[in-house]
């Protein structure tokens, strides 16, 4: 109601009044205003009214008459504004907006009306909505994709079709039972085309440094020769691919993929893959020597390979974890760091209705172009096992032997290893890669993986039949909070092990919160210190992970000297900034993408109550 509105008002009424007290012998004539609702008519009585000329006859007759006219302010003050004409023609028009279209405006009023209302939005629902603030903000900083990575700007026509010809293609640097991976790089625009058709085979540089890039070509005994076969039969390992390069005869193909496959978005601890896609197989360095078997008849006799297979492009790792591990003497905050980062990429996955079903650490990946002593960047890679179906999302409908469970049976958690096919049975892995981080977890603080035989030492456990009291302790610098969380995801029943999303806070808040949140039996921190402090780690965030120098200014210098450009697009990707390294302000952005007030407060519980 407008100042106007409402100083009309008042002195229309307090008119009324006056006049009501000076002639109380006379009544307002007549007026309609139970058109609506039923009041009754001032000077109009509904039964019979004694007359009398007494002061208390008097009186009454003022009474009344005071109380029929404050009805009638009532009724043309408050009831009126609900039910006149005009209100009922306003809620035929919203609804009519509402039921046919062009309802935007009335939300929006709906939505102001419920936030600016007392008791319909408690504290912590204004609290989650400062939690959402947060998230988009982080989001905004593309905190998900490699810092500083240009390889996946090296080739800015989205629409060009990738080929092998387009790569100098270096030395082998891994090789599996179902792929090798070479180092590679982009030819130089010159090279592209002056040889068109050609690939172009890098057999004298023995640096791999030199390779910004790495080439995994997928072995394919089985299927066709086409690249719609192909990617049918592989389509497991294209799920963190951010681009699947499109062709008339892949369209159909692609949107049906789509409908079927969960969508991966980047994240700091997934393999950064860029490109997927077809072509044939070629005479590669090593190629007789490491996979004669896989190589088609052309260039083999005795292979059993076919002509063309799939090909990913992805960011070149140094190193496998396991390599890592064996190679490096590794300190406990070290440790932490990385089964943080393993936890916030399996939560990751999890999120996105996927589950990798074959973690191993020779499954994951170390960025090693930090400074030394710093902790390096953990990716998860080969995707070839996981489950990623839209439909059924983490539950897999398991009615026969035939249906693939995963990938290494030793480490694959006990709901799945035990679980037998029925009509209406599906196997859960919602927390089935949690358990495998759990066994991953000793190799990472420096011992042997419990569930890994060695005739050497002693029997493994097995994971269809051990019990918990059988696992191994940790060493005794692990920090208590993290042995408990250790012990919690190698817990037998899924139901009382923690969520992911859980687990993978439980670790940011030991790195990050105040000591005195993580007492036993403590006090739990009120809401608005929680926000205080994701507040600070967002201002950190935000102010200091930030590189000093941008690389678009040292790519168009070309004169500094001393700088290699193929190596430097890479090594930007975990440069240590501000006052913590790059996968530390990576750990706490992915913590922060995905925040939320009740999400702080399970783990800050579970932690007073088991660490």
């Amino acid at each position: 109601m407008s100042i106007r509105t409402a100083v009309y008002r008042f002195v229309q009424n307090g008119r009324a009044l006056l006049h009501s007290i000076r002639n109380t012998q006379c009544f307002y004539h007549p007026r309609i205003y139970h058109d609506k609702i039923h009041v009754v008519q001032v000077g109009k009585s509904q039964g019979y009214l004694p007359q009398g000329s007494n002061n208390v006859s008097s009186t009454g007759r003022h009474l009344g008459y005071l109380g029929a006219h404050a009805r009638r302010i009532f009724v043309d003050n408050i009831l009126k504004r609900v039910t006149n004409s005009l209100a009922a023609d306003l809620r035929r028009r919203a609804a009519s907006r509402l039921a046919f279209g062009d309802s935007a405006p009335f939300f929006a009023l709906v939505g102001v009306s419920l936030a600016s209302g007392t008791g319909i939005l408690t504290k912590d629902d204004e609290l989650e909505g400062v939690c959402w603030e947060i998230r988009d903000a982080i989001s905004k900083l593309q905190w998900n994709t490699p810092q500083n990575d240009k390889n996946y700007e090296t080739i800015k026509d989205e629409e060009k079709v990738i080929a092998l010809k387009d790569f100098v293609i270096g030395p082998a640097i891994a090789k599996g039972c179902s792929a090798v991976v070479y180092a590679t790089r982009f030819k130089d625009e010159s090279a592209l085309d002056e040889e068109k058709d050609e690939i172009h085979i890098d057999d004298k540089t023995k640096d791999v440094t030199a390779f910004p890039l790495a080439l995994k070509m997928m072995f394919n005994y089985d299927t066709e020769s086409n690249a719609l076969s192909i990617l049918r039969s592989m389509y497991r390992e294209t799920v963190p691919a951010r681009k699947q390069l499109k062709n008339e005869e892949l369209a159909e193909w692609e949107l049906r993929m789509a409908e079927r496959k969960s969508k991966l978005p980047p994240h700091p601890n997934i393999v950064a893959m860029y490109y997927v896609f077809t072509d044939r197989v070629p005479a590669l360095p090593g190629s007789w020597g490491m996979y004669p078997d896989a190589l088609p008849a052309r260039i083999n006799p005795q292979g059993s390979g076919r002509n063309m297979s799939l090909f990913l492009l992805m960011k070149r790792y140094d190193i496998t974890l396991s390599q890592y591990l064996a190679d490096h003497t590794v300190s406990v905050r070290e440790s932490i760091l990385l089964l943080a980062q393993l936890l916030e990429g399996v939560a990751h996955l999890n999120a996105h209705g996927i589950a990798h079903r074959d973690l191993k650490t020779d499954n994951i990946l170390l960025d090693l172009s930090e400074e030394t002593d710093n902790c390096p960047s953990l990716v998860i890679t080969d995707f070839g096992c996981c489950l990623a179906d839209k439909n059924h999302g983490l539950y897999l409908p398991y009615n026969t032997h035939d249906i693939d469970k995963g990938g290494n049976a030793a480490l694959m958690a006990p709901e799945v290893i035990t679980a037998e096919p029925g009509p209406f049975t599906s196997i859960n892995y919602t927390k089935a890669d949690l358990w495998t981080v759990g066994t991953l977890a000793y190799e990472i603080f420096g011992m042997k993986n419990p569930f890994h035989g060695d005739n050497a030492q002693r029997i493994s456990l097995k994971n269809h039949n051990y019990k918990e009291k059988d696992l191994p302790p940790l060493p005794s610098h692990v920090p208590a909070v993290v042995s408990a969380l250790i012990k919690n995801l190698l817990s037998r029943s899924l139901y009382k092990r923690l969520d992911t999303e859980t687990a993978a806070t439980v670790m940011q808040l030991y790195l990050w919160a105040p000591n005195t949140w993580l007492r036993i039996e403590g006090k739990l921190p009120s809401s608005n210190e929680v926000m205080q402090w994701l507040l600070c780690l967002t201002t950190k965030v935000l102010c200091e992970g930030r590189n000093t120098m941008q690389p678009e200014e040292v790519l168009c210098n070309k004169n500094i000297q001393g700088i290699d450009y193929h190596s430097y697009q890479r090594s930007l990707s975990t440069r240590s900034c501000g006052r913590r390294t790059m996968p530390e302000y990576q750990l706490i952005a992915s913590f922060l993408g995905r925040v939320t007030l009740g999400n702080i407060r399970n783990a800050l519980k579970w932690i007073q109550q088991n660490a």
